[in-house]
């Protein structure tokens, strides 16, 4: 796994100071210090690991790859993409509130969801306040994102995450997905 210190910290509250780069990598969403996340439909909390960034203790939130660009997966899909649908971050924590799934497209028989416009502009603006952001550029995501899960076990990440801490929070996050449209 490369050293965090390699990783760059993007804030989204301060757009001024960089975005992520237009390159495939890894990048791990983390939460500001004494931010709790939504528990609307999961009373407790789950166990954070967290990870030391310049001299800071921050907790792992979820971890993800783009082979395509950083800028766009993490700001323009997950940070401000309106799109649950798109967004496997923006979905668990819609469903953490309890949000109702609507239709994601205009197909008739189409089961892709997301989240009312309403609802996913409080996604974007809790996102935005209360999450920092840690990316690099790397060739070799995939393996990286495995390492970075076993490292850190964050709570969000559903796929490839066998650890046992978390486990009944991840199961119940499942549940609480597999909501159909309307529910």
């Amino acid at each position: 796994m490369k050293q965090i210190e390699t990783y760059k910290l993007f804030d989204p509250t301060n757009l001024a100071k960089g975005m992520p780069d237009e390159e495939s990598g890894n990048y791990i969403f983390l939460l500001r210090p004494d931010v709790e996340l939504p528990n609307d439909m999961i009373a407790e909390q789950p166990t954070f690991t967290t990870l030391k960034y310049n001299g800071k203790e921050y907790r792992v939130l979820y971890t993800g790859i783009t082979k395509d660009s950083l800028y766009k997966r993490v700001y323009k899909i997950h940070l401000t993409g309106n799109n649950a649908g798109k967004s496997t971050l923006r979905k668990s924590l819609g469903c953490l509130w309890g949000y109702t799934f609507v239709k994601r497209d205009k197909k008739p028989d189409s089961t892709k969801t997301k989240f009312s416009e309403t609802d996913e502009v409080s996604i974007t603006e809790w996102m935005s306040k209360n999450l920092l952001v840690l990316y690099v550029a790397n060739k070799n995501f995939g393996q990286e994102e495995q390492e970075l899960i076993d490292t850190f076990n964050p709570p969000l990440n559903l796929d490839k995450n066998d650890n046992v801490i978390n486990m009944e929070y991840r199961q119940r996050l499942k549940m609480l997905r597999a909501r159909k449209i309307g529910q």
